[in-house]
């Protein structure tokens, strides 16, 4: 039983790896998953608990249309320059990591760390913000890594883009913060294989093996 478990838990790591870059839209994403998605981006850990970002998620067509064709940046050719859209953006489900400024809900009745107390007492150095820029990455990195992995687990095909339009995005959502990171979670569309973008079929994003990470086992 444990063995299969192992199996079941390693296939969903795999599979979450692989961008999906087309849709089956004629179904919606159920609301208990779309809960849990949910507990998945904002129950993961951060540096302290601190809140580093907002996540929206969003089902409305319209809205995942207009960011989608901010996201021009998949580059096809350099001579003459030309992009492709990145069409994982078109999913059942689009996510918007925004960048948020933790100080602005911060309790004083909570002791977070050094660098969010010297920023809230304004006495932060360049050094300061080089920290809490690392401790944000590495936030949404994790939180965008619990979410494709719970979105792989439950069956859903996933896909990541950080090559946008920020500030058209911002627009679009009537935010204050920049965007960090798109993910888009859906169904796959079971016609096409995954590669081929989602409006233009003539186009098939190249595949690119993983590489290999280097392990050291120390007992």
């Amino acid at each position: 039983m444990l063995e299969n478990s192992h199996k079941i838990i390693e296939k969903a790591i795999i599979r979450s790896q692989h961008c999906q870059r087309n849709w089956d839209l004629s179904k919606e994403i159920p609301e208990e998953d779309l809960e849990l998605l949910i507990t998945a981006a904002t129950e993961c850990p951060s540096k302290q608990n601190v809140a580093f970002y907002k996540a929206h998620f969003i089902t409305n067509r319209s809205i995942i249309e207009a960011i989608h064709e901010n996201t021009v940046g998949f580059t096809v050719k350099l001579k003459p320059y030309k992009a492709e859209t990145n069409s994982q953006t078109l999913a059942n489900l689009l996510i918007v990591f925004e960048e948020y400024n933790y100080d602005q809900d911060r309790s004083s009745r909570v002791w977070r760390n050094e660098e969010v107390n010297l920023v809230h007492t304004k006495q932060a150095s360049e050094q300061t913000y080089d920290i809490l820029k690392r401790d944000k990455n590495m936030a949404v990195g994790v939180a965008a890594g619990y979410l494709n992995l719970t979105a792989s687990m439950m069956g859903y095909a996933t896909g990541c883009c950080a090559c946008f339009n920020g500030d058209a995005i911002k627009e679009i959502l009537g935010i204050s913060g920049d965007p960090l990171l798109l993910m888009g979670i859906g169904f796959k569309d079971p016609n096409l294989n995954r590669r081929v973008h989602h409006l233009r079929h003539e186009f098939v994003f190249p595949t690119k093996e993983k590489e290999p990470i280097k392990v050291n086992i120390i007992r």
